[in-house]
């Protein structure tokens, strides 16, 4: 039977149904839930199959529209997406999502895929023209083990790292106050970076909260009397714990308060049938401060295209190298 995927706006969607799919996926992650995506994407479609009421297998589609055109893109705090499964995906199922998708989207500024989805794509990207591949990590760290064996897998400087932090007498405290987080980054990291999108931190307020309220979220703060000087944002679902969001001070830095309160957490969690996806930057130096953990590097494949038409193509190609040149990241 030829397989034809069917394209739903978010208005045919229902939640329930669609958060059944992703609860039962093989690939399932927060990222891809209903409300989520409702948070993330200025607007969102899907890819399912085989019937639009009753799909096992769905691809999310976050869109924008751009002179006149729709455009498939990467949200903010939503390392990937991809193909959703109940059962494994074959390459011949692969390949007609790909195609489905191509075939709606004439320009894709960036669209990664789950680590779930790498083995079927590879197989197959040499045999899909117009796409423009990249491979990129994320870290994944199994806390299915005792702690003790979690600890054995950390670097010497991770160790001694944490020994320091241990002199600093930390004080960890849970909280539902997403403020101080972002006052941290704005003040320590937003001007090292460039531009920041004007709906950053709305968005990320709006996600923060809600994931908290729905019990999917932990934000934990490192503090030394009444000051907070580093925080972090978690978010897990499923088995899949997520390094959101993070900001340290000068003095969280050198007192490694982040990697205290990270190592606090696989204290608690150590062996749990989880995964804690570390959100890896393509930043080789930072890649690297999470692999120091003991976590595996595992590749995600991204996907861009350009197939506009003339001149729009050419006034896109100039867009992207300005926002290269001028430094306008979304965070």
């Amino acid at each position: 039977m030829l397989l034809k995927p069917i394209l739903l706006t978010r208005a045919q969607i229902d939640a329930q149904t669609w958060d059944n799919q992703i609860h039962q996926s093989q690939q399932c992650v927060i990222y891809a839930l209903s409300w989520y995506l409702d948070i993330v994407c200025e607007q969102w479609e899907a890819l399912v199959w085989p019937s639009a009421s009753d799909f096992s297998m769905v691809m999310p589609l976050p869109v924008r529209r751009k002179f006149g055109s729709r455009v498939l893109y990467q949200p903010l705090f939503c390392q990937y997406l991809g193909i959703f499964s109940k059962n494994n995906i074959s390459t011949e199922q692969c390949g007609a999502f790909m195609e489905a998708l191509a075939g709606r989207f004439a320009y894709v500024s960036c669209y990664s895929l789950n680590p779930e989805n790498f083995t079927a794509i590879h197989s197959i990207g040499h045999r899909l023209s117009g796409f423009k591949w990249e491979v990129f990590q994320t870290h994944w760290l199994d806390l299915q083990r005792p702690y003790r064996a979690l600890l054995a897998g950390y670097s010497k400087d991770r160790k001694l790292n944490l020994k320091r932090g241990a002199r600093m007498h930390w004080k960890i405290t849970r909280s539902e106050d997403l403020e101080p987080l972002i006052a941290l980054f704005e003040e320590n990291h937003a001007r090292c970076i460039g531009r920041i999108k004007a709906n950053a931190y709305p968005t990320l307020r709006r996600l923060g909260e809600k994931c908290i309220q729905n019990g999917n979220g932990r934000l934990m703060y490192a503090r030394t009397g009444a000051y907070v000087h580093a925080g972090i944002m978690l978010v897990h679902y499923r088995g899949r714990t997520i390094y959101l969001f993070n900001a340290a001070d000068d003095a969280g830095r050198k007192g490694n308060a982040r990697a205290v309160m990270l190592d606090r957490y696989f204290q608690a969690n150590a062996g749990s049938e989880s995964v804690f996806d570390f959100e890896s930057p393509s930043k080789q130096s930072i890649a690297g401060y999470y692999s120091v953990f003991g976590a595996v590097a595992m590749p995600v494949y991204s996907i861009r295209r350009n197939a506009l038409p003339f001149p729009l193509r050419q006034i896109q190609q100039f867009r992207k190298w300005l926002l290269i040149k001028t430094r306008q990241y979304p965070f």
